[in-house]
C-alpha cells in the first residue's frame, strides 16, 4: 500500500480512482463497508482503491478539548486499512487552511488533485468549514465533476449501530467482548513495558507494565483475560487495569501477567488484545486474599478464554 502524507504529493496520478473518505477512528465493522465497496469498485472497474484521511482528528483544530480517546493509534489505523486490500492511502494533517475550506472547495480540491471516479462515505460523512457538507451535498457537488457517490447504511451487528461513540462506550464500561464484535477484531493496546513496583512477581504473579500512548482510549477499570503479542508470538495473559486499591493508591496503570513466560522486556513494545472482563476492580484486606482472588481469575480466563 502507497502512504501520501502531502497533498503536493497528488497530481492525477492514479487511474479510475475509488475513494473512501473518513476519519476511519478504529476502522470498526462500518468502516470496513466503506473502505471495502471502495475497493470493490476498483477491482470491478480495473481501478485505484484510496482511503483519504486525515493524520490527526479535526477536533484537535476545531477544540482540543473535545477530542475523544482513540480507538488505535495512527500505525494501527494504517494496518487495518492496508489489511482492507487498499492501494493508496492518503493520510495528510487536518490544517487551518483545511478547517475553513468550504464544502464546496474541498470537492473541488478532490476533483482536480485526484480525479476520482468514485466516492465512498458513510450516512453520518460530514466535510468542509464547520462540518457543513453532508452526503446529499456531497453527492451533488460530486455530480458536476462526473463523479460517482455511494452513501453507505447504518451497520447494525446484534442489533447495535456500529459507530465509534458506541465502542468508547462499551470500552469506558469494561465491555471489551462487546467492542471488540463492533469493531470486528479484539481491541488491543500497544505500548512499551516500563518498570513498575514489582510486587506482582512478589505475589507470584509478575506483570509486563505497558504505557500505552497517551490519547489511546484505555478500557474501564478491572482484570481482562487478553492475548499478549511478544514480538511475533501470542500468549495468554491477564491484564489488570487500576490503581491497586488493595496498596497504596497510585496512578491507573496497566499491567499484564503473561502466562508461561519469563523474558525481560523492559523497554520493548508489546501488543495486548482483550478477550473479555473477569471481573471489576476490588479492594482486598490482605495480600494473601488477592492472590487467592487472582487465582480464580486464572482459572476462569482458562475456563472461558484459553482452550
Amino acid at each position: 500500500m502507497l502512504i501520501i502524507t502531502n497533498l503536493d504529493q497528488l497530481h492525477c496520478q492514479f487511474e479510475k480512482v475509488a475513494m473512501a473518505l473518513g476519519t476511519f477512528d478504529g476502522v470498526h465493522l462500518a468502516h470496513q463497508f466503506v473502505i471495502g465497496r471502495a475497493v470493490e469498485w476498483s477491482r470491478q472497474h480495473a481501478g485505484t482503491s484510496m482511503v483519504f484521511t486525515f493524520a490527526n482528528h479535526p477536533l484537535s483544530l476545531i477544540n482540543p478539548h473535545r477530542v475523544p480517546p482513540q480507538l488505535q493509534t495512527l500505525s494501527g489505523k494504517t494496518t487495518q486499512i492496508k489489511n482492507q486490500g487498499v492501494t493508496v492511502l492518503v493520510r495528510i494533517p487536518f490544517t487551518k487552511a483545511l478547517l475553513h475550506l468550504p464544502p464546496e472547495d474541498f470537492v473541488h480540491l478532490l476533483a482536480t488533485k485526484i480525479k476520482p471516479k468514485h466516492i465512498v462515505v458513510g450516512p453520518n460523512y460530514s466535510f468542509g468549514d464547520k462540518g457543513a457538507g453532508n452526503p446529499a451535498m456531497l453527492t451533488g457537488l460530486c455530480e458536476r465533476y462526473g463523479i460517482g457517490t455511494e452513501i453507505c447504511p447504518e451497520i447494525h451487528e446484534q442489533g447495535v449501530m456500529v459507530s465509534s461513540t458506541v465502542i468508547r462506550g462499551l470500552l469506558a464500561a469494561g465491555e471489551v467482548a462487546a467492542a471488540s464484535r463492533l469493531l470486528g477484531r479484539p481491541f488491543e493496546l500497544r505500548g512499551r513495558v516500563v518498570h513498575g513496583d514489582q510486587r506482582g512477581r512478589s505475589l507470584g504473579f509478575p506483570t509486563a507494565n505497558m504505557q500505552p500512548a497517551p490519547q489511546i482510549l484505555i478500557p474501564g477499570k478491572g482484570v481482562y483475560a487478553v492475548k499478549v503479542k511478544v514480538g511475533a508470538h501470542y500468549y495468554n495473559g491477564l491484564c489488570n487495569i487500576g490503581t491497586n486499591p488493595t496498596f497504596v493508591q497510585g496512578p491507573l496503570r496497566v499491567e499484564t501477567h503473561i502466562l508461561d513466560f519469563d523474558r525481560e522486556i523492559y523497554g520493548k513494545p508489546i501488543t495486548t488484545l482483550f478477550l473479555g472482563r473477569l471481573r471489576g476492580e476490588k479492594t482486598f484486606g490482605s495480600a494473601a486474599e488477592l492472590v487467592v482472588q487472582m487465582n480464580r481469575d486464572l482459572q476462569q480466563a482458562q475456563q472461558q478464554y484459553f482452550y
